[in-house]
């Protein structure tokens, strides 16, 4: 399979994708100066203790796609716009029930072998980019990419494995009040999840609202109270 690639290329050299991405962004906003990812007022209890972990200038894995569609809502500083890459089947509401300010956000659903470009781009202009992992990343690539993010100051956030994240987020286990001996109505639940950064793991426990909802990729529901 063809891996994606980040070079050092001119302005000139760049593809015609990146170089339309560019002026998109030119025309939405001027560069937002990023700082350490803002806890937005409406996230739930414990989603707060995960996103002040995800330092910017820097990737981080997280391995569900909806926790960290939730994380992107809930790190966004007001006002700010945010972006998503290659994620082709995002369902709009479903963005949008997790937190994430669809009408503030670049969608690049199909950046194909530009993703590196792609993802490096949005992050000189945007405080905080989430992106689905592409088939082959090397070790080499991620790096020249650590250093764009370094120098623009924005937080990655990828779904999916990524060499040397700064941050690796999963979820451990839901956990559902209101069921007894196997019948009865759910209640309320939480999601426990883990943040690990270099030291000990950090647990957050995440409130999920009123009953399962759309599949944590292969593992629990999360439906997180709109942000």
């Amino acid at each position: 399979m063809a891996s994606t690639r980040l070079e050092r290329r001119s302005g000139e050299e760049r593809t015609a994708t990146i170089e339309a991405l560019r002026e998109r962004l030119r025309g939405m906003q001027q560069a937002v100066p990023a700082t350490a990812p803002t806890v937005d007022d409406a996230a739930p209890a414990g989603l707060d203790e995960v996103v002040r972990t995800l330092r910017p200038g820097a990737a981080h894995s997280i391995q569900s796609r909806s926790l960290a569609l939730a994380c992107l809502g809930a790190a966004l500083p007001a006002g700010a716009w945010g972006a998503i890459v290659g994620m082709p089947d995002l369902g709009i509401e479903a963005a949008r029930d997790l937190g994430v300010p669809i009408d503030r956000i670049a969608l690049v659903p199909q950046p194909g072998r530009a993703w590196l470009d792609a993802v490096a781009s949005l992050a000189e202009a945007m405080p905080v980019v989430l992106a689905a992992s592409p088939a082959r990343v090397t070790p080499t690539e991620a790096a020249r990419l650590a250093a764009r993010l370094r120098q623009a100051s924005s937080t990655l956030l990828v779904v999916g494995e990524w060499p040397n994240a700064a941050t690796v987020v999963r979820s451990v286990r839901a956990e559902w009040q209101g069921l007894a001996d196997g019948d009865g109505r759910i209640a309320a639940g939480s999601l426990l999840v883990e943040a690990a950064a270099g030291g000990a793991p950090r647990r957050a426990r995440i409130p999920i609202a009123g009953r399962p909802a759309v599949e944590l990729e292969e593992e629990q529901s999360l439906r997180l109270p709109a942000a």
